[in-house]
């Protein structure tokens, strides 16, 4: 379960209401308890009354056990109350010392004695200025302070966020010369913490979080006079559309490659969903590309329908590591693991002669099993998986991804040798 405590804002630009649009959009079901109310719009912070802790309390002790907690403005002392009634949750605390338009929320010196009480800390660069925590999250080994720089270098065309020394950057998003939105903050730190549900590494989850928002906040600009963010703009369903349109991305690439890569079997690519559960949500390529009279041929277009042995890879593989969530199979030769070895791919090779009986002889279980035995060995998902064969299987190379791009580029690079001589 993932507990949202957060303040109201009854613009929904900000608060709890855009922590919960946010977090429907990655398909969550979030629980939600008001920490304080504000009288807001979308441009100014007129008055706010934090609640007592008593209230809150009795509101958390009827609800389920948190796996993650995202907290918004809030009293700062009530963070460690959290962390006591809640130990084992990971907590995600968006600290807001003051809005944009100046109305003071919390004070600095408080928030500093209650940081160590939640695991993430997202905040923005004055507000990480203020707290003395910018050189912290500079270093390598810093773990916990997650930093936007939205507010700071208007002109650049770039936004930054900081994480453990490293910086990750997307494209600013612009209308008409303004590129602040009431409510990001809000929407960044609930995606984020959604991710982190997901299972996520930060670092993951912050990459992810910032293509999304950039989404939202394309959208969010097209009407006027309203500025603040509208993650309503979005739904579920656009996730499922922009994975079948990743898929017909790469067909060109696929008919092209094709005569190196299809096996006799047949060749997929699927593509899972961040919350797909079951082959149905996975995108891929139903009846498999074949080839015939040495042209690759499709079925059918990329779709939800059907059943794929490359679908239920993705969905033993993202239990593993969350952000893997594309496979593709493709001819085995030993040139291609050369070439990928000389990559520099993460290659791993199954030994078909290992499989228990049970495995072997249930459909579908070998898979399974196979990514198992990798992550055993490596302790991560390699990038190739490939077996030389076994009585009535043929050998075969499984390539994974993030998305269908990742994984055509690590085709072309374990064909790509090949490719070049035969042509």
């Amino acid at each position: 379960m993932l507990l949202v405590i957060s303040g109201f804002d009854p613009s929904a630009g900000a608060g709890i209401l855009q922590d919960i649009k946010s977090l429907s959009l990655l398909g969550i079901t979030a629980f939600g308890v008001v920490s304080c109310y504000t009288v807001q719009n979308s441009e100014r912070v007129f008055s706010i009354t934090f609640r007592k802790w008593e209230e809150i309390e009795r509101e958390l002790s009827v609800l389920p056990e948190p796996k993650v907690i995202k907290i918004g403005l809030i009293s700062p002392e009530f963070v460690k109350f959290i962390r006591e009634k809640f130990p084992n949750a990971k907590i995600i605390w968006n600290v807001i010392l003051s809005s944009s338009s100046g109305y003071f929320f919390e004070s600095a010196e408080i928030v500093k004695e209650n940081l160590d009480y939640a695991d993430l800390v997202v905040l923005n660069n004055n507000e990480a200025e203020k707290l003395q925590v910018l050189h912290i999250a500079e270093r390598d080994s810093d773990k916990k302070f997650v930093i936007t720089f939205g507010h700071s270098n208007d002109h650049s065309d770039r936004i930054s966020v900081l994480y453990s020394g490293k910086y990750f950057a997307e494209e600013r998003i612009i209308h008409n010369g303004n590129s602040h939105f009431h409510g990001t903050g809000c929407a960044f730190s609930s995606l984020l913490a959604g991710f982190i549900y997901f299972g996520y590494p930060p670092n993951e989850a912050i990459t992810e979080t910032m293509r999304i928002m950039k989404k939202i906040l394309i959208l969010s600009g097209k009407e006027e006079p309203l500025r603040q963010v509208q993650t309503e703009k979005l739904a579920r369903e656009w996730m499922k559309y922009e994975a079948l349109e990743e898929l017909e991305e790469i067909v060109e690439e696929l008919v092209t490659i094709g005569k190196y890569t299809v096996p006799e079997v047949g060749q997929n690519v699927s593509y899972a969903l961040p919350w797909s559960e079951n082959e149905y949500e996975v995108a891929k390529f139903p009846g498999r590309i074949r080839l015939k009279e040495g042209i690759p041929t499709f079925v059918s277009g990329p779709a939800f329908k059907d059943k794929s042995h490359t679908a239920r890879m993705c969905l033993t593989a993202k239990k593993y590591a969350p952000q893997i969530r594309c496979v593709s199979n493709i001819r085995y030769l030993p040139e291609y693991i050369e070439n990928a070895v000389n990559a520099g791919l993460k290659v791993f090779k199954y030994d078909r002669a290992s499989e228990p009986d049970e495995v072997r002889n249930e459909d579908g279980k070998s898979m399974e099993w196979m990514i198992k035995s990798a992550v055993k060995t490596l302790e991560q998902i390699p990038d190739i998986i490939y077996d030389e064969g076994w009585f009535g299987k043929e050998a075969m190379i499984r390539v994974f991804g993030r998305s269908p791009k990742d994984v055509m580029e690590k085709i072309k690079k374990v064909v790509g040798k090949t490719t070049q001589v035969r042509l």
